[in-house]
């Protein structure tokens, strides 16, 4: 009995002392969607890591919707913002591997605050375009203003390499809900430990210990791994067959319609993979969106060239110089022609 009660304090304080310090551990929450597949969970704060060491000791926060917190970046006047910025994209625009302010959607939050602009992260890990479409419908749906952020308002979408392939996964799975509209259900739901992870940073900070344990168990099994650069990497022509881009093509002209018809502007770009990690399909979006009639940006140089400065050197994603370079890219093409 005695073993018991002090086993439970213990816990408890462990618990009490994990919240105090706001050391709930995660690194890319998501929760079972039934309109598309997946999302963050809302409201949620926590405590970002990486497995191999790469980034750690800063906090990310959602909103009401599930998308990353932009909060504290920007103080609008009181009768709030005159402007609006909806950024769509997976991970990289997500970018919960670096701080708010370091991020490719912070950097463009604080150089646009000048211009009354507010910007609203909607990306997503895994996200593709077939669910950023459905992700973008259900944030106008949701949020007060709706369709009046398109007007006179930008949507940037900034692609990534394999969303060809996500795309292709997901269009299989669309599905219409009771409105007629497109969704994509979840398969699975949380498992038991995954929502005691939810709510508690002890099961938090467990979960961390046992993935940290396998991972060090893992040895690099390429020369990518062991950061060797690819100095010189040039993006090749595209060599996806037309059907590889099928399901793509239709969920952004689903989206250009959807932001042209609300008088707004749909901007398109996409990050390259790493080319010490693999090969790129970036002229093939390029391709696709000339064909669509949207403008792209390209913020591929000087990725490929010198990855070993952009890119983590084990994760696959930007580490803070890369959102800075992309960030700085993009505000060429999008802010007003009497900043530029």
């Amino acid at each position: 009995m005695a073993v018991g009660i002090s086993l439970l304090v213990s816990l408890i304080t462990a618990e009490v002392v994990l919240r105090l310090l706001r050391l709930g551990y995660n690194n890319a929450p998501l929760n079972p969607s039934a309109t598309r597949h997946h999302e963050h969970p809302a409201n949620y704060r926590f405590s970002a890591y990486s497995l191999k060491d790469e980034w750690e000791g800063f906090s990310i926060r959602t909103d009401r919707y599930g998308n990353r917190s932009m909060q504290g970046l920007c103080r609008f006047p009181a009768s709030g913002p005159s402007d609006h910025l909806l950024v769509l994209g997976d991970s990289f625009i997500e970018g919960f591997q670096v701080q708010d302010s370091d991020s490719i959607t912070g950097r463009l939050q604080q150089a646009l605050c000048t211009t009354g602009t507010e910007v609203h992260n909607l990306g997503v890990s895994s996200y593709s375009p077939v669910l950023s479409d459905i992700q973008l419908r259900e944030f106008l749906q949701q949020h007060p203003r709706g369709l009046e952020l398109l007007r006179g308002g930008t949507v940037l979408h900034v692609l990534y390499d394999n969303d060809h392939l996500g795309d292709q996964g997901y269009a299989s799975q669309l599905g219409r809900d009771d409105d007629g509209e497109l969704v994509v259900s979840a398969d699975e739901q949380l498992t038991p430990l995954a929502r005691l992870a939810r709510i508690s940073y002890l099961a938090r900070l467990l979960r961390r210990a046992q993935l940290t344990a396998a991972e060090l168990q893992q040895r690099p099994s390429d020369s990518a791994e062991r950061g060797v650069d690819a100095p010189g990497a040039q993006t090749p022509p595209c060599r996806l067959p037309p059907q590889a881009l099928e399901a793509s093509s239709a969920a952004l002209r689903r989206i250009r319609d959807r932001v042209t018809a609300a008088g707004g502007r749909y901007v398109l770009s996409a990050i390259p993979t790493d080319p010490r990690k693999g090969p790129t399909v970036l002229a093939c979006y390029q391709e696709l969106a000339q064909r669509l009639g949207v403008p792209f940006i390209p913020v591929a140089e000087p990725l490929l060239s010198q990855p070993q400065r952009y890119y983590f050197t084990h994760d696959i994603h930007l580490n803070p110089a890369g959102h800075e370079r992309v960030a700085d890219r993009l505000l060429e093409d999008l802010k007003p022609e009497s900043e530029q």
